[in-house]
């Protein structure tokens, strides 16, 4: 279990399917205890980059929901694979290092990778403190 008391950055990225380039929208959203930055790219190139200032009790926010949401490292069972789904990655750093890291692939119905939890949740939170997420991703 990841000791949130000495979090200081968390980043979501999410990894949008395989669709033509101008339909593709990935994004990574990377929050400290005061600001939010948001990138979106397509395929690799960035499109917009944005920071965001935020209050200490929207990062606490985010940090309760990682818990809530308990987002952690599992084993999936791999199956037989597929091509064309989305993935995400968490990672959680504290002023040190990497204290946290697992990815989902999600395709054909099915979750692969090292990570559980309702990390779809714990995204939704992510993405509301980025005030004009919508828009960005368009």
């Amino acid at each position: 279990m990841v000791n949130m008391d000495d979090v200081n950055e968390i980043t979501y990225r999410f990894i949008d399917a395989s669709v033509p380039p101008q339909y593709h929208r990935s994004y990574t959203i990377t929050v400290s205890t005061s600001r939010a930055n948001v990138v979106v790219d397509s395929y690799g190139k960035i499109l917009v980059e944005k920071t965001y200032e935020i209050p200490k009790s929207e990062f606490n926010i985010l940090l309760n929901s990682f818990q809530k949401n308990k987002i952690r490292n599992c084993s999936m069972d791999e199956g037989d694979g597929c091509t064309g789904g989305t993935g995400e990655k968490i990672s959680v750093f504290d002023s040190k290092k990497e204290v946290f890291s697992g990815q989902v692939y999600r395709c054909g119905g099915e979750d692969y990778g090292n990570m559980c939890g309702d990390i779809s949740a714990f995204a939704e939170v992510v993405k509301m403190l980025v005030s004009d997420f919508e828009e960005l991703v368009k």
